[in-house]
């Protein structure tokens, strides 16, 4: 399928998230099968602070292609600018974040609160997609606090010039609790001609199908279930190919893809080691012994300690399958 000029082969991409979308991550996702990835957000005014900052850039690499990258802001002449800085590197989206529920976003009249103006959106939009020859797309949630404008605010946001839109199935004030409404994904989906993609408790690949059957979405984005599980993409696309399930990965081929992941950080940028533990304590959920792992890696004062630690894993597969079993790791990378 395309958004805009943008070709997109598959039907399962990586939703943006901070801290964890950066350019390494979006590569292993990619090498694992998303047909796309999204950036984490980028601050559309942060490019243009005279004090104190230098104006931040976006970085991209052939590999990840198609990329969408995530900008945030309310401000239209700061996001078009921002827009033509990023795209001095070649970018296949512009996305902007009209889906975050964060407080620090809504002071700024960013992120979700701008569900409650559409006519700042209809502006954001129509901006932007006048300004430049790249997709625009836009990423929302139901509104602020019920779903009674959702419809309304996806035509406006069609209307205004975008390309596609993707549709966070909860509202502003559900943050992440609750189930996602699917059927109102289904429901933006018959009320405009773009593209739709489809976000929200998409969690193994049997929720990736029903998604795409129940909502007849084009596409489906998986954000929290990818976190340390670039695997999710190869077994999605497997079953949706195939109607096979593939195994859950082992722990030998998390620790493989972790190492990846690290070569990848140290060769783009230079990670800090809250970095390496971040992406360590993710890789080890559902292993037998995580928990103590992931208590020791909390502790560790190198990036060796930590891949000392993941090297006493038991080669399993699903603690949540298997009885409750815990692993020793060695005082000397406790301390």
């Amino acid at each position: 399928m395309k958004i805009g000029s943008a070709n997109i082969k598959g039907k399962v991409v990586l939703a943006p998230m901070c801290s964890v979308t950066t350019l390494p991550y979006r590569i292993l996702c990619r090498r694992y099968g998303a047909a796309a990835v999204w950036s984490e957000m980028v601050d559309a005014d942060g490019f243009f602070y005279k004090k104190h900052r230098t104006p931040k850039t976006f970085m991209t690499v052939k590999e990840e292609h198609p990329v969408a990258a995530q900008l945030f802001g309310s401000n239209t002449e700061n996001l078009v600018k921002a827009a033509k800085i990023i795209l001095e590197d070649p970018v296949d989206i512009i996305d902007v974040n009209m889906g975050c529920p964060s407080f620090k976003l809504a002071r700024k009249n960013a992120g979700a609160i701008m569900l409650k103006d559409t006519e700042l959106i209809k502006d954001v939009v129509t901006s932007l997609s006048g300004s430049i020859d790249t997709p625009v797309t836009a990423k929302i949630r139901l509104g602020f606090d019920s779903a009674k404008d959702t419809i309304k605010i996806a035509k406006v946001i069609e209307k205004a010039g975008a390309s596609a839109i993707t549709v966070h199935a909860r509202t502003m004030k559900d943050k992440y609790t609750g189930v996602a409404d699917w059927n109102m994904i289904k429901k933006v989906k018959e009320a405009v001609g773009i593209p739709v993609i489809g976000n929200g408790d998409v969690r193994t690949p049997e929720d990736c199908k029903k998604m795409l059957e129940d909502t007849k979405c084009d596409l489906v984005m998986i954000g929290r279930a990818a976190i340390g599980n670039p695997f999710i993409f190869k077994r999605c696309n497997h079953y949706l190919e195939t109607g096979e399930i593939l195994p859950e990965p082992t722990a030998h081929e998390k620790v493989e893809a972790y190492d990846t992941l690290c070569e990848l950080m140290d060769k783009y940028y230079e990670p800090q080691l809250k970095d390496y533990r971040f992406h360590a304590c993710w890789f080890t959920k559902n292993l037998i012994g995580g928990r103590e792992a992931r208590l020791a890696i909390t502790k560790c004062e190198s990036k060796d300690d930590i891949r000392r630690i993941l090297g006493t894993l038991d080669n399993q597969t699903d603690t949540r399958k298997t009885p409750a079993k815990t692993i020793s790791i060695p005082k000397s990378l406790c301390q």
